[in-house]
């Protein structure tokens, strides 16, 4: 064993070693935004240290002295990762790699680095900041193609989107945000309502340079969704509902997330139940056994880290009071103002959002056609990936294919009984 440059002891014929050796050369500093952090990589039997800071990566033998996430897998897995090939969340979801402490960063780490052995491409995951009004916006950048723009859920991430984004990024460009007041975004004290998830939405649009696109969202992103289509609707090619949020929420359910905050949602500072949050998590899925159990772990992590900050529940609170306050027959005479095609999809053991709503949310809907995963939550893209892209990808290409084609009947459901919920 001897020094190599950057800081990294290693044999000749590690590739791993000599792989996590060149990563400062492959450092794209451009993407940082003023990021400082520290990973500990555990690939086998063997642990590194990578470190963010002033700007400059470096990488060194052994542990991390209080890492920020940790990343553990085997080099069989790590090197088509470092190559490109493979995802970090289908490595995840296959169970080959485990995650630990800030799973935003554990997902960060690879759009950080150029790909060993080719240039970095537009494929690759990046994730970039966008100023709204003041406020930093988070967001993943993937893929190239007709533009889909995701919305996650309350308290969510765009990592909740990360099951269906190897597919889809094959064929078209993403645009996954962090709302604000979620995730990495800022949050500042400031209205949460629909029309101001919409606004900021729009304000990404402009940045991120898409005029027009379809728009995927899930529970209260759905709800978004829909506010969007309706302030903005030369900006919605069509809509994807999974399972979103309307009137007449399940309170039994919500206030499963709303218990981890034991003295209220307010700005004191206390420590979180994360056992409480992994039973909320686990309601979200009618089988959560399906998922990796280290995934409900690293849901409840990430829930419990970001909402440990006051400016985050108050954010939380906010949004949550304008979901379960909204008066429902305003709410559905203005579904009638939507007239993009919409697909709605509902698990139909969807614990928090009934499912019949979502046949009464495709009813109102000028071009909705509605389906339901049988034995699925409110979480279809996690707990049934395959069978929530089996729906999605084809309603796709079928609205851009018509949008591309003036002459196509565009806005006709595809024919056949709806199936309902059993």
């Amino acid at each position: 064993m001897h020094t190599k440059p950057g800081g990294v002891r290693a044999a000749a014929d590690d590739p791993v070693a000599r792989r996590i050796r060149s990563l400062p050369k492959r450092f794209l500093s451009a993407s940082i935004n003023g990021l400082a952090a520290v990973w500990e990589l555990r690939i086998d039997e063997r642990a590194y240290a990578v470190s963010v800071v002033s700007g400059e990566c470096r990488v060194s033998d052994g542990p991390a002295v209080e890492p920020n996430a940790t990343i553990a897998t085997d080099a069989t897995t790590w090197l088509a990762m470092d190559a490109g090939g493979l995802m970090g969340i289908e490595a995840f979801l296959d169970r080959r790699l485990r995650v630990g402490g800030n799973l935003d960063l554990a997902v960060r780490l690879q759009s950080l680095f150029r790909p060993h052995g080719r240039p970095a491409r537009p494929s690759d995951l990046q994730q970039i900041e966008v100023e709204v009004e003041g406020a930093r916006l988070s967001a993943y950048v993937v893929g190239t193609g007709p533009p889909l723009l995701l919305l996650h859920g309350l308290g969510g991430t765009k990592i909740s989107w990360l099951p269906i984004v190897p597919a889809l990024s094959s064929s078209y460009r993403l645009v996954i945000p962090d709302l604000p007041g979620h995730g990495e975004s800022d949050k500042p004290r400031t209205d949460y309502s629909m029309r101001a998830y919409a606004h900021s939405v729009r304000v990404l649009m402009d940045a991120t340079g898409l005029r027009q696109a379809v728009v995927l969202g899930n529970s209260m992103g759905g709800r978004s969704a829909l506010e969007l289509a309706i302030r903005s609707p030369q900006r919605v090619t069509a809509l994807a509902l999974l399972d979103p949020a309307v009137p007449g929420l399940r309170w039994r359910y919500l206030a499963g997330f709303t218990r981890v905050f034991p003295s209220g949602l307010g700005p004191v500072s206390f420590p979180l139940r994360r056992r409480w949050m992994e039973a909320a998590v686990r309601n979200l899925f009618a089988h959560p056994e399906r998922l990796p159990p280290e995934a409900i772990t690293a849901a409840a992590g990430e829930f419990v880290r970001i909402y440990s900050e006051p400016a985050a529940r108050l954010a939380f609170a906010s949004s949550l009071r304008h979901l379960v306050t909204e008066r429902p027959g305003p709410f559905w005479a203005s579904m009638r103002r939507v007239r993009q095609p919409a697909m709605v999809v509902f698990g139909d053991r969807d614990r928090l959002v009934p499912a019949r709503y979502g046949a009464e949310l495709a009813s109102h809907l000028h071009h909705g056609e509605l389906h339901f995963l049988p034995d699925v939550g409110h979480v279809p893209q996690f707990e049934a990936t395959e069978e929530t892209l089996a729906l999605v990808e084809p309603f796709l290409a079928r609205v851009l294919a018509a949008q591309a084609d003036p002459w196509s009947e565009r806005l006709t459901p595809p024919p056949g009984p709806r199936p309902g919920p059993r």
